[in-house]
């Protein structure tokens, strides 16, 4: 359980770090950032998917999650760095936050 919190706690900081990029408008160094935090950001999932599956009591949001990613996405293919940002900031950071708790 401890691991997880650490995975997720890395992940958050990760995600945090490409935001920052954005917002002071290093948009090139933040996409370029960005493929390894979201292959980090998929891992996570996949073990927070399998701890849940294990741990049926807990109620996890994992589709609220994935509903944050596409609003993500839909961000990035507008090319609107700030919206982006805002959305991994705001919602999925977040989301994530939430999940930690209940791990």
């Amino acid at each position: 359980m401890e691991n997880i919190r650490e995975l997720m706690g890395q992940t958050i900081t990760a995600i945090d770090d490409v935001v920052e990029m954005f917002y002071q408008q290093k948009t090139q160094e933040a996409y370029a950032q960005l493929d390894p935090v979201l292959g980090k950001l998929l891992s996570t999932i996949e073990t927070v998917m399998a701890y849940q599956q294990e741990h049926t009591e807990l109620e996890i949001d994992i589709d609220g999650l994935t509903a944050a990613l596409k609003e993500a996405l839909s961000a990035m293919e507008e090319k609107d760095a700030i919206l982006m940002a805002d959305v991994l900031k705001y919602e999925v950071i977040e989301k994530l936050e939430v999940i930690a708790s209940l791990v």
